[in-house]
């Protein structure tokens, strides 16, 4: 029996990593990120289409894998923590929360309302409209990188924003995810966790600077191998436990811990030696997220299937304009306003861990879920064309 278990689970992850590594690949080639192909991947090997893999069935393989998955979710929002520079988050100027706040406020109010007129509940069409919040820091990130445009003072405000507004979007997720578990949706419900959720981000943050620095150089003198990033592991399983008693999601600490040890001298050597760790899970939540979509959905000759084709168009809509009017709240002169916009339209990452938590705490049906995570690939897909026109214009004017 266990070798037979054993058996299965090494052919899954054979499957997760083989697709994985392939259609990323193909996304590369093509200009797009690696995560796109991941998810594709997953499609193509879910219980949709080959079959290989089922992470709706109840078993213990199941159970292993979504395990791997949620490691996967953790090690990932810890490297954005990592990657984020604490300082020039916490100088972000005036410009940047402008643009966050509507980044935020305008996708969210009409995903509620386009969902209220699909015939969603209140509280399904509360969840949804939260998936539309939070912009990718990393896929921004990576085309302003590769066009060699970090410096310029458009990329700075963005990745202010991009920053701001997935600590807004993971504060609107603490007050969700409570509402989904059986909370009641009143004034005082969301003072109260959004009070909580900004006092753990603060208090954790502050001490975490206090502390880390002069932990992690007394830790740095140890003479194993690798210590340096197996401490900053544990650190991040500590702060993500800790989270989870203060009603946060384990992906706020992983997050928070990867902010607070951005701070030390030691966050380089973490972040290099987290790299094969993040190529081997990473990769694995990516692509059971894709194992969730129901291909069958996106049918156009089941009519059953055209109204929500029809959601699916309207919320790439209301996903792409909500996010790219943010940029025009900067009255700045001598600021592309549309290019700030259009660098916030990216969901990436963040939004479908977002998705994956609706549907596992059956907020909303998996149809619903295979919309979202579609609506959240088009943005992460046309964003980088997009931006490259825009810089490419932008520098031949």
């Amino acid at each position: 029996m266990h070798d037979t278990l054993f058996f299965g689970f090494l052919v899954a992850l054979i499957s997760i990593l083989f697709f994985a590594k392939i259609f990323g690949e193909i996304a590369l080639k093509f200009g797009q990120s690696a995560i796109i192909g991941e998810l594709l991947a997953g499609v193509i090997i879910g219980p949709s289409v080959l079959g290989l893999i089922n992470v709706n069935e109840t078993s213990v393989l199941t159970s292993v894998l979504k395990s791997l998955s949620e490691l996967g979710a953790i090690i990932l929002l810890f490297e954005v923590g990592l990657s984020t520079n604490i300082k020039e988050f916490l100088k972000a100027s005036g410009w940047a929360t402008a643009v966050a706040i509507v980044g935020v406020v305008v996708p969210y109010f009409l995903g509620y309302f386009v969902f209220l007129r699909f015939g969603l509940a209140s509280q399904q069409a509360i969840f949804a409209g939260a998936v539309l919040t939070a912009t990718s820091v990393g896929i921004t990130a990576r085309v302003f990188m590769d066009l060699n445009r970090l410096e310029t003072k458009e990329a700075k405000i963005v990745l202010g924003a991009a920053v701001i507004d997935d600590v807004i979007g993971l504060v609107i997720l603490t007050i969700v995810l409570k509402l989904v578990q059986g909370g009641k949706f009143t004034t005082g419900m969301i003072t109260s966790v959004s009070g909580m959720a900004i006092l753990f981000l603060v208090l954790s943050v502050a001490a975490g600077v206090l502390i880390a620095p002069s932990l992690f150089n007394l830790i740095s003198k140890m003479k194993q191998s690798h210590t340096v990033f197996v401490m900053g592991i544990v650190f991040c399983f500590i702060v993500s436990a800790l989270s989870t008693k203060v009603n946060l999601g384990v992906i706020v600490g992983a997050f928070v811990a990867g902010l607070i040890l951005s701070t030390t001298k030691q966050s380089e050597k973490i972040k290099r030696d987290i790299k094969p760790i993040y190529a081997f899970f990473v990769p694995i939540f990516f692509v059971l997220m894709g194992t969730r979509v129901d291909t069958s959905t996106f049918n156009p000759f089941i009519v059953a299937n055209r109204e929500i084709l029809v959601l699916m168009a309207i919320l790439f809509i209301v996903a792409f304009v909500g996010k790219a009017i943010s940029g025009f709240v900067v009255f700045k002169k001598g600021i592309n306003k549309l290019l700030i916009g259009i660098s916030m339209v990216p969901r990436g990452e963040v939004g479908l861990v977002f998705a994956l938590l609706g549907l596992d705490n059956n907020v909303f049906e998996p149809k619903y879920y295979s919309v979202l995570v579609a609506v959240i690939m088009l943005t992460t897909f046309i964003t980088p064309i997009m931006l490259k026109y825009l810089m490419a214009e932008q520098k031949n004017s």
